[in-house]
């Protein structure tokens, strides 16, 4: 890369927080920036022209094989993995990760390896937590991590998880940050020390193993947990500021979306348990009404009826509002 690199991520509320990041960039921004925001696969999206408007940059759909040129902004596509390799995207349908294609940490994690250190990574608003590993894998490869202020962020999980998982990067306002990227673009950081030929693990890329994201992992472990999207089992990937979790065949999970995808999982079970409990208890009464030994519709009977108590217990814990937290 010939000129710095500045990959964003963004989700729920984000799009305002880009149009407000685009419109304060210099027109001979000396970089290249690409863009990934979380979007539903089926969507047309419309970021493209809206960041056009916003701001003084052109920006486009990234197209597979496009060149990356300074002073252009390309805009992950619905339902695509948006990489970098070499001085040109990629685009890939591999396994989501954090139940995302796009993903921000695909995003950033490419871009550690090929930018070689002179990469400027920015988390903006969104829930949970992608963005978070691609972020300390930007860090420990010798790039910046600037961080929207969580406190003028409407949803601040992300920034939280990516300055949890970043010590090093920078809080900056949402006001400040096109400046923020502008001085930094104008001070391209040195190439990351030499390591004596030694590749690290997070530059297997997906050419190399059908994965459309790296590895940095320093300690990698199996667990007893199962992957909520193909219930593979998980191994745990251990970074010096944070752990992620990633299954045989691809799909990566931060934490926090690994909990908030094994809750939606385990309710789902749960209702699948009360509609297995339900038909049960109506098998049991039927059972009970069509049977001549007295005995036996007894023992239907009260068959059936612990099944629908039990029904009621699960029903009313999986339909309690929760509390204040």
């Amino acid at each position: 890369m010939n000129s710095t690199l500045i990959v964003i991520g963004a989700s729920a509320g984000g799009v305002e927080a880009l149009e407000s990041l685009v419109a304060g960039l210099p027109a001979d921004l000396d970089a290249s920036v690409l863009v990934t925001v979380h979007l539903m696969p089926t969507v047309r999206s419309a970021l493209p022209q809206i960041l056009s408007r916003a701001g003084p940059l052109a920006a486009s759909p990234a197209v597979d094989g496009a060149p990356v040129r300074r002073g252009e902004i390309l805009v992950a596509p619905p339902d695509r993995h948006l990489l970098l390799e070499g001085g040109h995207v990629r685009l890939g349908r591999g396994p989501r990760v954090n139940r995302h294609r796009p993903s921000i940490d695909v995003l950033f994690s490419s871009a550690a390896r090929w930018a070689d250190g002179a990469v400027v990574a920015v988390v903006l608003s969104g829930a949970l937590d992608d963005g978070a590993v691609g972020s300390a894998i930007v860090a420990r490869a010798g790039g910046k991590v600037l961080v929207q202020d969580p406190a003028d962020a409407r949803f601040p999980e992300m920034p939280r998880a990516a300055l949890a998982a970043a010590p090093s990067a920078t809080t900056v306002p949402l006001a400040g940050l096109a400046a923020a990227l502008a001085s930094a673009a104008a001070s391209r950081p040195k190439p990351r020390p030499s390591t004596n030929g030694e590749e690290p693990a997070m530059a297997r890329t997906m050419s190399e193993s059908d994965d459309p994201h790296f590895l940095a992992a320093d300690e990698t472990h199996l667990t007893r947990l199962v992957c909520p999207d193909c219930r593979g089992s998980l191994a745990e990937i251990d970074l010096p500021t944070v752990t992620f979790y990633r299954c045989h065949v691809g799909h990566q999970w931060s934490p926090q979306t690994l909990a908030a995808a094994q809750s939606e999982s385990t309710e789902a079970l749960l209702w699948s348990a009360v509609a297995a409990l339900e038909e049960q208890a109506a098998l049991g009464r039927h059972l009970a009404g069509a049977n001549g030994d007295d005995e036996l519709s007894a023992d239907h009977h009260r068959s059936a009826d612990r099944a629908t108590q039990l029904v009621a217990l699960l029903r009313g814990q999986l339909t309690a509002v929760p509390g204040p937290r």
